[in-house]
C-alpha cells in the first residue's frame, strides 16, 4: 500500500472489505486474506485491488476485474501436443496465445511476451495457437506459411519475420521470408498446400472458438483466460500468482 495516498487507500479498504471473496466463502475479500488460508488466491487479489486503485479505477470497475479474473475464472484443457513452443519445458507455468498475423494488438504484445521469458526462463512456457480471423484477407495463408515452417523445425524465425512483415503479408513475401529462413523452399511450398498443414491451423481455429475466443490476442495461462492489460506488469503478477510468489 506504499504507493496509495491517504485516499486510495481509503477507497482501498472500503473495496476490500466490500467485495466477496474470490474463493466463493462467504465473508469479505480481507477476511479471506486474513483468516481463511485454503484461499490461497486472497491475497494475490487484495494486491490486484491495490495496484488497481493506484491506476485510478472506481469501486465498480475494480469489482469487474475481480469478477472476470477470479469469479468467472474456470481452468480450460487446451490441447498443445504438437503446437509450436518454447521456453522451459518443465515450466510450471503454460502460456498460450490465440493470434492473428494481421491483429496489430497481437504484434504488439509479441515483445511482451519475449520479456515474460526472459524474466521466468525457468518457469514459462510459451505455446503459440492460430486464430486468423475472417476479416484479415492474408491471415489464414500467414498460419499456415507458419505451420508449414514448423514442420521443418523453422516455426519459430519464420513466425518473427512473419510479424517483422505484418503490415504487407502477400503469398509471394511469405515465399521470400521461407527462403530467408533456410528451408527447403520445394518442401516448404509442397507442405503449405497439404492437408496436414491446412487442418493443423482449422484445429487451432476450432479450439480456440470452443473456448469462446472472439477477439485476438487471446491468453491463457495455466488455462485460465488472462483478462487484464497486455502489458508486463500485469501478466508477471498472474504469472507469480501461479507459481506461488
Amino acid at each position: 500500500l506504499g504507493k496509495l495516498d491517504e485516499f486510495e487507500k481509503k477507497v482501498f479498504f472500503r473495496v476490500a472489505n466490500k467485495e466477496s471473496s474470490v474463493c466463493g466463502k462467504a465473508h469479505s475479500l480481507m477476511h479471506s486474506a486474513k483468516n481463511d488460508k485454503s484461499c490461497k488466491r486472497a491475497l494475490y487479489a487484495l494486491k490486484y485491488v491495490a495496484r488497481l486503485v493506484d491506476a485510478g479505477y472506481t469501486d465498480s470497475e475494480i469489482g469487474e476485474h475481480l469478477e472476470r479474473r477470479y469469479r468467472n475464472a474456470t481452468v480450460k484443457t487446451i490441447d498443445i501436443a504438437n503446437a509450436p513452443a518454447k521456453g522451459a519445458s518443465d515450466a510450471r507455468v503454460v502460456l498460450v496465445e490465440f493470434v492473428d498475423y494481421e491483429c496489430p494488438h497481437c504484434k504488439r504484445v509479441q515483445p511482451v511476451i519475449k520479456d515474460v521469458l526472459d524474466e521466468f526462463r525457468n518457469d514459462v512456457k510459451v505455446v503459440f495457437k492460430h486464430f486468423p480471423l475472417g476479416g484479415h484477407t492474408n491471415a489464414r495463408i500467414a498460419a499456415e506459411a507458419a505451420t508449414a515452417a514448423h514442420k521443418q523445425g523453422k516455426f519459430w524465425p519464420m513466425s518473427d519475420k512473419i510479424w517483422d512483415n505484418a503490415e504487407m503479408l502477400t503469398p509471394a513475401l511469405l515465399e521470400k521470408l521461407a527462403k530467408e529462413t533456410g528451408m527447403d523452399v520445394a518442401k516448404w511450398r509442397q507442405d503449405l498446400e497439404s492437408t496436414d498443414v491446412k487442418g493443423r491451423v482449422d484445429k487451432d481455429k476450432a479450439e480456440g472458438q470452443a473456448l469462446g475466443i472472439t477477439s485476438t490476442p487471446s491468453i491463457y495461462l495455466n488455462g485460465r483466460m488472462f483478462t487484464d492489460s497486455r502489458d508486463l506488469e500485469s501478466l508477471r503478477d498472474w504469472i507469480n500468482e501461479e507459481l506461488g510468489r
